[in-house]
């Protein structure tokens, strides 16, 4: 005869409450069951929760009738040919619950059994691009997603279903994003917008979302400027006097970020074999792209020129993305990069929300916890390894036609990339105007002599 228990797994409060069932022959299924509890309510000898409480009371009576609903399904189990297995047993309490209306569903209307899913599935799912596969970086979205909501649930000692997130709900859990966990609003919609995806997948499976999912909006933060290095900024870092060797190696990464417009793990990757000469006989940095798989080019003419005259002092020797992130700041702070700008940053906070400064070494004097913060820095503290690309693209811009910034950039929207350095539709329109004067002026001569 087929025995049914309870148990629970970890410390955590709550802590998820499990349902065991053993078949014989060492069969054993356990799968949770929805419920959780405060493991100190929770007695192991008798395998349920301490009858102290009206609320551990009405858990055992909810316990007691998965226990009977999963004994009367057992008992049909011939009839209807099913195979007890753990997927079974998982659909029996999610039918008990009411869950999912559909056994040949199979799926859970929990969020985080939707997030799940979602993440299983990523490998066969449809991208942006209509191709098979969703981005790493998508997927561990949803990985984020998971942990955020999870510590949500648990400070509601709550598991919520697709049909509980409605407008309420949202209002709610973006004032916890942001007044608890410390983000700064772009984020926090961002999080939204992946829940809201959550749920739009729910209704796909034809699990029951609430009314309102549909008045959830997009998230559209206000934007910031980016923060990019101009050409006098780049001057001070060529001639400010450095004399410790790592950072002088991290300025001339600096510098050949900013005149290639290579991510990080791209830039510093670049070798000799690097450099090309084409049929037209000039010289070229020719890189394969590691996040898009694009191969690039980038021209050494022109204002690119001093890309050789760095490689004829010998290029730099690798290091790490992080400490190239780290060295850049230092570097233009010697450089006198200071202009104060307001902006967000990732500092570290202590527990009332101040800043904690790291000392010379880079260590911190106390404990806190990293978030975003929004001030005024100087310049030098909220540059990185992202600068690089930014301040190639954005010192191009209106110079060169934006088609070939993009080739070399490898973006592939123009709306990407003017969103990318901070251009808006006006800015475009702009040197669209200054295009056709110049055009305008060009031809006047030959139109006069003809």
């Amino acid at each position: 005869m087929p025995a049914i228990t309870f148990l629970i797994k970890g410390e955590s409060n709550p802590t998820s409450i499990y349902m065991r069932l053993s078949t014989g022959r060492g069969k054993d299924f356990v799968k949770k069951t929805g419920l959780s509890i405060n493991p100190n309510q929770w007695s192991s000898k008798k395998k349920e929760p301490k009858q102290t409480t009206p609320d551990n009371k009405n858990l055992s009576v909810q316990l007691n009738k998965l226990r009977t609903f999963i004994e009367n399904s057992l008992n049909s189990v011939d009839e209807k040919g099913e195979v007890i297995d753990s997927d079974w047993l998982q659909t029996k309490i999610d039918l008990h619950f009411k869950r999912i209306t559909d056994t040949e569903t199979r799926q859970s209307d929990l969020i985080q059994d939707l997030i799940d899913y979602i993440i299983k599935s990523a490998p066969a799912r449809r991208n942006g691009k209509g191709k098979l596969g969703l981005s790493v970086s998508r997927v561990k979205a949803y990985h984020t997603l998971k942990n955020i909501f999870k510590a949500y649930e648990n400070k509601k000692r709550k598991h919520y279903k697709a049909k509980d997130i409605d407008i309420f709900f949202e209002k709610e859990f973006l004032s916890w994003l942001m007044k608890e966990k410390g983000y700064k609003d772009s984020y926090a919609l961002k999080i939204i917008d992946n829940l809201k995806a959550v749920c739009n997948e729910a209704q796909t499976l034809g699990i029951e979302t609430h009314p309102q999912l549909a008045k959830i909006a997009k998230g559209t933060p206000d934007k910031e400027t980016p923060v990019y290095l101009n050409l006098f900024d780049l001057q001070k870092i060529r001639t400010c006097e450095i004399e410790n060797k790592s950072l002088d190696n991290a300025r001339k990464w600096l510098l050949l970020g900013c005149l290639t417009g290579q991510r990080g793990g791209d830039l510093l990757n670049i070798t000799e074999r690097n450099f090309i000469k084409h049929i037209d006989t000039r010289e070229y940095i020719q890189i394969e792209q590691q996040k898009t798989g694009k191969k690039v080019h980038i021209p050494i003419v022109g204002a690119l020129e001093e890309i050789n005259e760095i490689r004829a002092k010998g290029l730099p020797y690798k290091i790490s993305v992080q400490k190239l992130d780290k060295y850049i700041k230092e570097v233009c702070k010697i450089a006198g990069i200071t202009e104060p700008i307001e902006h967000s940053k990732v500092c570290m906070v202590d527990d009332k929300g101040n800043i904690i400064e790291p000392n010379n070494k880079g260590e911190y004097p106390c404990k806190g916890v990293k978030r975003t913060v929004k001030g005024v820095f100087e310049k030098w503290q909220l540059v990185g390894t992202h600068t690089c690309r930014r301040s190639f693209a954005t010192n191009l811009y209106g110079k060169l036609e934006t088609v070939f910034i993009m080739k070399m950039t490898g973006h592939t929207k123009e709306s990407t990339f003017l969103s990318y350095i901070g251009k808006t539709e006006m800015d475009y329109l702009t040197q669209t105007a200054n295009k056709l004067q110049e055009l305008e002026q060009a031809n006047k001569p030959m139109l006069v002599n003809y």
